[in-house]
C-alpha cells in the first residue's frame, strides 16, 4: 500500500518566517550605522524604538530551538544526514562571499600567511563558529536523539520541574550578577538551545494539557513579555544615565535565558501550533529562512554593506521623524529578507537542478 504523505501544517511555519523577520530587525538595529552610536545624543523615539527592537532577535533565535524540539518528539528515527543539509549551505555562502571578498579587495580578506581570523571563519563557519546559532544548532542536532531519549521516560511533571529549574537557575543568577557586577555568569551553564528545545518538545507531547489555556491569554501574556522588554530596556538606560548606576548594563535583555525572552516566545509556539491549515507558499517561503540567515549575517556581508558603506542609510534615516523612521524600518527590513530571499531560492534551485542532472546521467550511463 501507498504511504499516505502527512500534512506539514503552515501554522509553524509561518512562525518560522516571523522568527526570522524579527532576527532581521534586531541585525538592523544593532548592527546599523545609527547616529546615536557615534555622538552622545539625548533621548528620541527613534532611539527607543532601536532598543527595543534590537532584543527582538534573541525571541526568534529562541522560537526556533523551540521548533527544533517541537519537530523532534514526533520524529521516530533520526537521520544524521539532517546535520549536512545546515552544514553545506553554511559553507557554501561562507566559502562564496568569501571568494567575493577577495574579488572586491575588502579589508580582512587578503590572503597571507597565517590567515587572519575573519578568513578563518569562512572557511570553517561551523567549528570557527563564524555562525553561533548555525554551530548550536549542529550540536543540539547531534544531542537530540539521546535528549529526546531522556525526555521520553519522564512525565509531565517531572519534565515541568526540569524546565522550571533550568530557567530560575539561569534567570536569578544572571539577573543579579548583571545588576551588581555588569557581568554574565550562571551556578550551572545550561546551553539555551537545549532549554528551548525541551520546552518545544514538551509542547507537542503535552498538547491536551497546555489546550486548557486559551490562545488569547497566551498572545496577551507573549505582549506583556515584548512589553517588558521595553519596560527593562528604558529602566536600564535611564539608571545607567540619570543615576549614574554604570554597572547596569542593557546586556541583561540581549541574552535567551532571561525572562521577557521566555514570556515573549514560548507563548507564541503554543499558540502558531494550533493553526492547522496548509499553504505551500508559506511552506516555501518558511524553507528560505535558514538562507536568509546565512546571507544577511555573513561577516563580508554586514562589514560591506551595513558597516562600511552604510548602503542603506542608516545614519541618515536616524534623524527621521518618527514616522518616516518607522516606515523606512520596516521597508529596510523587508527589503534584506526579500533580497536574501531570493538569493536562497536561486542557490536551491541549482542545486536541484545539479542533483536531477546528475541523476540523469547516473540513470544513463547505468543503462548502456
Amino acid at each position: 500500500m501507498a504511504k499516505t504523505k502527512k500534512k506539514r501544517y503552515s501554522g509553524i511555519e509561518l512562525l518560522r518566517i516571523i522568527s526570522m523577520l524579527l532576527i532581521v530587525a534586531a541585525h538592523l538595529s544593532q548592527r546599523g550605522n545609527w547616529s546615536w552610536n557615534n555622538d552622545n545624543e539625548g533621548y528620541s523615539l527613534n532611539w527607543a524604538l532601536m532598543n527595543w527592537i534590537i532584543c527582538f532577535g534573541q525571541v526568534g533565535v529562541a522560537i526556533f530551538f523551540c521548533i527544533t524540539g517541537y519537530f523532534s518528539y514526533s520524529s521516530k528515527n533520526y537521520n544524521w544526514r539532517r546535520i549536512f543539509t545546515v552544514w553545506r549551505p553554511a559553507i557554501f555562502y561562507s566559502l562564496a562571499f568569501l571568494v567575493l571578498a577577495i574579488v572586491l579587495k575588502m579589508p580582512d580578506a587578503e590572503l597571507s600567511f597565517p590567515l587572519n581570523i575573519r578568513i578563518m571563519k569562512s572557511v570553517f563557519p561551523v567549528t570557527m563558529n563564524a555562525y553561533w546559532f548555525v554551530s548550536s544548532y549542529i550540536v543540539l542536532s547531534i544531542l537530540m536523539p539521546y535528549l529526546k531519549g531522556f525526555l521520553d521516560s519522564l512525565d509531565f511533571k517531572k519534565i515541568f520541574k526540569l524546565i522550571l529549574i533550568m530557567a530560575l537557575v539561569s534567570i536569578v543568577p544572571n539577573m543579579i550578577s548583571y545588576v551588581f557586577a555588569g557581568i554574565s555568569t550562571s551556578i550551572f551553564s545550561f546551553p539555551s538551545a537545549i532549554f528551548y528545545a525541551i520546552v518545544g518538545y514538551s509542547i507537542n507531547r503535552f498538547q491536551d494539557k497546555i489546550s486548557r489555556i486559551g490562545s488569547v491569554r497566551l498572545v496577551v501574556l507573549s505582549g506583556i513579555g515584548f512589553l517588558l522588554y521595553l519596560a527593562c530596556s528604558l529602566a536600564i538606560r535611564f539608571a545607567s544615565t540619570r543615576l549614574n548606576y554604570s554597572y547596569l548594563s542593557n546586556a541583561i535583555l540581549i541574552d535567551t535565558m532571561c525572562l521577557p525572552c521566555m514570556l515573549s516566545s514560548v507563548p507564541l509556539v503554543v499558540v502558531f501550533s494550533r493553526l492547522k491549515f496548509v499553504s505551500k507558499f508559506i511552506n516555501y517561503v518558511a524553507s528560505l529562512t535558514f538562507g536568509v540567515y546565512l546571507v544577511h549575517s555573513n561577516v563580508y556581508v554586514v562589514s560591506y554593506i551595513w558597516e562600511q558603506n552604510d548602503f542603506l542609510r542608516t545614519f541618515v534615516a536616524s534623524h527621521f521623524s518618527f514616522a518616516h523612521f518607522l516606515l523606512y524600518f520596516s521597508l529596510t527590513v523587508f527589503l534584506v529578507y526579500g533580497l536574501s530571499s531570493v538569493v536562497e531560492a536561486v542557490r536551491k534551485f541549482i542545486v536541484s537542478k545539479t542533483v536531477s542532472l546528475t541523476s540523469k546521467i547516473r540513470s544513463v550511463q547505468d543503462n548502456i
